[in-house]
């Protein structure tokens, strides 16, 4: 009952405020747990109601129907309601774009243990991230290039530090759909190093998202790509 009230209370607080809410459908991704935090909380589109919202750090989540309120959206850290005078714990509000899929990726957030995620919001529609490109994330500190196909050497693609890019489909493929794929970090101004050579799938009916990153073990810079594509629709018999 507690927790209603408490679900409740969110919804009538944000209809109070006069900030405009809406509905949205989003997926997560998370890149490594935190603290052993794997769900997370938004008011769900009835009132009253909060969804949960699983975190999994190979594949995407299945779509979950939340509402935001004011453009933003503040993931609670538990379903529990609050002691009295004191605040859920939530996460940042973090702003999303006005596409009404949302992806949300959760990156680790170093030394702040009651926020461990950083989160970031881009548009999951096909129109914002088309099947068949790459979504190029750099979260390095150095200037990377990504040389895909025939996207190569001076046609590579060149990503700066806490930048996204969209890459176009690699045309240039083998009998097997994949591609020479290479990831080089700029160790020099212009004079790149390659750190990651690895081969790739071209398929018009999915779309890739390549994150760079300094592994902290190691210090020295990796990527992990997942692949996403849409169910598939299987017509009723």
């Amino acid at each position: 009952m507690l927790r209603l009230v408490f679900a409740l209370f969110l919804t009538l607080t944000a209809a109070s405020s006069g900030q405009e809410s809406r509905t949205i459908t989003l997926r997560t991704l998370c890149f490594q747990h935190v603290n052993n935090v794997k769900m997370l909380y938004l008011p769900g589109k009835e009132p009253g109601q909060l969804v949960e919202v699983p975190l999994f750090t190979e594949v995407f989540s299945l779509p979950v129907t939340a509402t935001a309120t004011g453009g933003k959206v503040s993931f609670l850290l538990t379903k529990e309601p609050p002691a009295q005078g004191k605040q859920a714990p939530a996460l940042p509000p973090v702003a999303i774009p006005s596409a009404k899929e949302v992806l949300f990726l959760f990156l680790p957030n170093p030394g702040n243990k009651d926020v461990p995620y950083q989160v970031v919001a881009m548009g999951d529609d096909e129109a914002s991230f088309p099947l068949g490109t790459t979504k190029a994330m750099n979260l390095t500190r150095a200037n990377l290039r990504f040389d895909l196909g025939e996207l190569s050497d001076a046609k590579g693609i060149l990503v700066t530090p806490g930048k996204t890019t969209i890459i176009p489909p690699v045309r240039k493929v083998n009998h097997l759909n994949q591609f020479d794929a290479k990831v080089l970090y700029e160790v020099k101004p212009k004079e790149f190093a390659v750190f990651y050579n690895t081969r790739w799938r071209s398929v018009a009916g999915k779309r890739d998202i390549a994150i760079a990153y300094i592994d902290p073990r190691t210090k020295q810079p990796m990527v992990n790509l997942y692949e996403d594509a849409p169910p598939a629709e299987i017509p009723p018999p």
